[in-house]
């Protein structure tokens, strides 16, 4: 199993973000800087409304894939972290959400759309 790390950013009135530059600049910077500690992927996500219309509590966010916890921990006590978090400011105003945790695979595959179900 997989281990992840997902950062939400609050939807809030006087929040200023750069998707742009998060997804161009800072996120690379994870997989450069660290690529060595164990970061797999990475995917990030613009979030949009609710099915009911009500706005998204967050703005946008990511997910970081991993090997394991213990390469989270080694790479977050690392020189790069500091690096890494002092980037925040070139895209975000506001203190992120942070979830860590494992991640189980799909268990079945998804047929496609319109396939026979065997």
């Amino acid at each position: 199993m997989a281990f992840t790390i997902t950062v939400l950013f609050p939807n809030e009135p006087d929040a200023k973000y750069d998707f742009d530059y998060y997804v161009s600049k800072h996120m690379p910077l994870i997989l450069e800087r660290w690529g060595k500690y164990g970061v797999k992927s990475w995917s990030a996500t613009q979030f949009t409304a609710g099915l009911d219309g009500s706005p998204s509590p967050y703005a946008f966010g990511s997910v970081v894939e991993w090997g394991d916890a213990d390469q989270v921990k080694t790479a977050f006590a690392g020189p790069e972290a500091a690096e890494i978090m002092g980037d925040v400011p070139n895209f975000s105003n506001k203190q992120a959400l942070f979830l860590l945790g494992t991640t189980s695979p799909s268990r079945e595959p998804i047929p496609a759309r319109n396939a026979p179900l065997v």
